[in-house]
C-alpha cells in the first residue's frame, strides 16, 4: 500500500467523521445541536480512554493466556507471536459508560443550560429534550441488552462455546429489550404491497413484532461475527457502518423529522448509540489495524452487532439499517452452504497465506473474504481489508441513494 499505517487510519477517520461534523451544522434546532455537541465531547473522550486502556487490558489478557496466533501470517515470524484476544472488552465497557452519561444529559432539560448561555446566542427554539418514562424504560432496557451481549461475547471467548449454541446467545441477550419494549408494534405497509394485496396502510403485528426484534438481534450480532478473519476487518466494518448510521441520524434531524418529537427521539436514541460506538471502535482500530497488535474477539463482534440491532429497533430504522448491512447479508447468503454443513466447514474459513510472497490466496471456503480474492486476485492482508471496507462504504452510499429514491414511493 502507498500509505503508511498511520496515514491509512487518518484517512479512515476523516472519511467517517468529517461528513458527520459538516452535517451537524445543518441542524436548525439549537437545543438539539447543543445536546449532540455535548455527547460528541463525551464520545471523543471515550475514544481517547479506549485507546489509553487497551495496553492495560492487553497485558491482563496475556497474563490470563487469552491469546492466539495470527493464522494469516502462518509460516512467517509474525505468525509465531502470541496476540492478545478479547480486546473488545475495552471499547465495550467505555461505550456503556458513555451511553449512561448520555442518559443523564438527555434527562435534564438542556433549556436551562442554553438560557445561561444566551449571551452567546444559543437559546432554546421550540421544545424541550426532557424524556418520558417509556423512553427511559426503553433506554435502560437497551443498556441491559448491550451489556448482556458484551458479557456473553466475553464468555464465548473464554469458554469457546460451540457454534450451534452461539446462535442462541443474542436471543438471551435481547430478552431485556423485548420484555421492556413499550413502543408501537404497528408497521407501515409499503405502497407497492398495498396495491396488490389489499392490506391497510398500517398493520398491527403485536407479538410478531417482538419476534422480528429478536431475529434482527440474532442477525446483526452474527453478521459482524462471520465477516471476519482479517486484521482490522471486524472493527473496520463496524466503524464504517456506525458512521453511516450517524450521518443518517444527523441529516434526518436536520429535516422535518427533527421537529416531530416521536421521530426526533428515535433518531437521537440511535445517535446516542452510534456516537460512542464509532469513537471507541476507532480507538480499538488503532491497535487492530494491520499488523494487529490485538484481536477483538467475539466480545467485540457480539457487542457491536447488538448495538446496531438496538439502534435500528429503538431508532425505528431497521429497514435502513439492513441496507447498510448489504455486505454482511451477501456474506451470510454466500456462507449458508458451509454454515448449515451442506459442504465441509472448517473451524477457520480463512485464505491461504504464501510466506514467500506475503500474499493471501483464496481457499474453497464460502465467504466474502475468499470471494474478494477470487474476483480481484491474491493480495496482501492489508489490501484485502481495505478492499472490503471500500466495498462496505460503497454499499452504504448505495443505501443512502436507495433511501432517497424510494422516499414517497416505497412508503
Amino acid at each position: 500500500m502507498p500509505f503508511t499505517r498511520h496515514s491509512q487510519l487518518q484517512i479512515l477517520a476523516a472519511a467517517g467523521f468529517l461528513p458527520c461534523i459538516l452535517a451537524l451544522w445543518t441542524i436548525p434546532d439549537r437545543e438539539t445541536l447543543f445536546t449532540i455537541l455535548l455527547c460528541s465531547v463525551v464520545s471523543a473522550a471515550g475514544g481517547w480512554i479506549t485507546k489509553a486502556i487497551i495496553p492495560v487490558v492487553k497485558a491482563a489478557t496475556l497474563r490470563a493466556n487469552l491469546s492466539g496466533l495470527d493464522i494469516n501470517k502462518k509460516g512467517s515470524e509474525a505468525g509465531t507471536k502470541r496476540i492478545p484476544e478479547s480486546l473488545g472488552l475495552a471499547p465495550g465497557v467505555v461505550f456503556l459508560v458513555c451511553v449512561i452519561l448520555f442518559q443523564m444529559l438527555h434527562y435534564y432539560d438542556v433549556a436551562s443550560v442554553l438560557d445561561a448561555a444566551a449571551s452567546f446566542g444559543r437559546t432554546s427554539t421550540n421544545h424541550s429534550l426532557g424524556i418520558s418514562q417509556s423512553w427511559l424504560t426503553n433506554y435502560n432496557a437497551a443498556l441491559a441488552t448491550i451489556c448482556f451481549m458484551l458479557f456473553l461475547g466475553f464468555a464465548d471467548d473464554v469458554l469457546d462455546i460451540p457454534w450451534r449454541v452461539k446462535l442462541t446467545l443474542p436471543l438471551l441477550a435481547s430478552l431485556p429489550l423485548v420484555v421492556a419494549y413499550g413502543d408501537s408494534t404497528t408497521v407501515v405497509i409499503p405502497k407497492p404491497f398495498r396495491s396488490f394485496t389489499g392490506l391497510p396502510e398500517a398493520l398491527e403485528l403485536g407479538i410478531f413484532y417482538k419476534v422480528y426484534m429478536v431475529m434482527m438481534a440474532i442477525f446483526c450480532t452474527n453478521a459482524i461475527n462471520i465477516l471476519a478473519g482479517v486484521n482490522g476487518l471486524e472493527a473496520g466494518q463496524t466503524f464504517v457502518i456506525s458512521c453511516a448510521v450517524l450521518f443518517l441520524n444527523i441529516t434526518e434531524l436536520s429535516g422535518p423529522a427533527g421537529l416531530i418529537p416521536y421521530l426526533r427521539d428515535g433518531h437521537l436514541f440511535s445517535l446516542y448509540i452510534m456516537l460512542p460506538l464509532a469513537t471507541t471502535t476507532f480507538g480499538l482500530l488503532t491497535f487492530n489495524w494491520y499488523p494487529s497488535q490485538v484481536f477483538v474477539g467475539d466480545t467485540f463482534t457480539y457487542f457491536a452487532g447488538m448495538a446496531f440491532a438496538v439502534a435500528g429497533i429503538l431508532g425505528h430504522q431497521t429497514e435502513t439499517m439492513l441496507l447498510f448491512f448489504i455486505p454482511q447479508i451477501l456474506n451470510f447468503l454466500y456462507s449458508v452452504p458451509q454454515l448449515f454443513k451442506l459442504v465441509p466447514c472448517p473451524r477457520h474459513r480463512l485464505p491461504r497465506y504464501d510466506p514467500q510472497t506475503g500474499l493471501l490466496h483464496p481457499t474453497p471456503n464460502w465467504n466474502l473474504v475468499n470471494l474478494a480474492l477470487q474476483i480481484a486476485g491474491p493480495c496482501s492482508e492489508q489490501q484485502l481489508c481495505v478492499r472490503i471496507l471500500v466495498f462496505q462504504a460503497a454499499c452504504c452510499c448505495v443505501a443512502f441513494a436507495a433511501r432517497h429514491a424510494l422516499t414517497g414511493v416505497y412508503k
